[in-house]
């Protein structure tokens, strides 16, 4: 990966703002040159800068894909994202120091990491995925925020993902959320880790997906084993 990213820099084939940021057929063109007027990336700057513990990761740029919303996917030198502003800046890859702002009305969501990264030690995919979904979730109501996908499929019958979440006072924390994710007009919304509440998720397939988990060992308690349960679900609901 880093080969391949040093030749598109080189050559000068690729550069997050000039190619990602001017499709004539993406529709989030408009919103995307709206957000990079000199006066709307100082306002962005300025924002993000004062409340630099809202980005993830602590803010640190990371390889991956940006994912507009004319359903291309554009690989990305460094890329990161600000919770608070729900803008993704992205780098430029032959000007380091040169960076573009996404909001997130103009993106069907973003990846943080490549299929060439070697996996987190502590367990975990090498490719996180971020989509933009309606959530319901606290006193804000129901909005647009980008979530870290859990299950295997970005669309499957049933959806979980972490809710990245800025409380009181100022700091990142996660929220699990959970509900359909083939009907983009229904908001996901906090998941409670039990049996009774994930059960209650599968409907007229509770029994079957409460066998599995008795066969496999899988704890209602653990993000991990649920995001595997609610795959083994959208399987049989897909193929009834």
């Amino acid at each position: 990966m880093k080969l391949l990213l040093t030749l598109l820099a080189a050559t000068g084939c690729y550069t997050a703002t000039a190619q990602a940021g001017h499709s004539a057929a993406d529709p989030g063109r408009a919103l995307y040159r709206e957000a990079n007027t000199p006066a709307s990336r100082l306002r962005l700057r300025d924002a993000t800068a004062s409340h630099y513990n809202e980005y993830l990761n602590k803010g640190t740029y990371e390889t991956g894909y940006l994912r507009p919303l004319d359903g291309r996917r554009v690989l990305v030198i460094g890329q990161r994202y600000h919770v608070g502003q729900r803008v993704l800046q992205v780098q430029d890859s032959l000007q380091m120091d040169s960076t573009a702002y996404w909001p997130l009305v103009a993106l069907r969501g973003f990846d943080l990491g490549t299929e060439d990264d070697a996996p987190p030690a502590a367990g975990g995919a090498a490719v996180r995925r971020y989509r933009v979904r309606l959530v319901q979730e606290g006193k804000q109501g129901i909005r647009r925020e980008a979530v870290e996908i859990l299950t295997s499929i970005d669309s499957g019958p049933l959806l979980l993902a972490w809710l990245p979440v800025v409380p009181e006072p100022s700091g990142l924390a996660q929220v699990l959320v959970a509900g359909p994710g083939t009907t983009p007009t229904e908001p996901l919304r906090p998941l409670e880790l039990s049996q009774a509440t994930v059960l209650r998720l599968c409907n007229s397939r509770a029994d079957e997906v409460r066998s599995f988990a008795t066969a496999r060992h899988l704890r209602y308690e653990q993000p991990a084993d649920v995001a595997k349960l609610l795959d083994y679900y959208n399987r049989i609901a897909v193929a009834k």
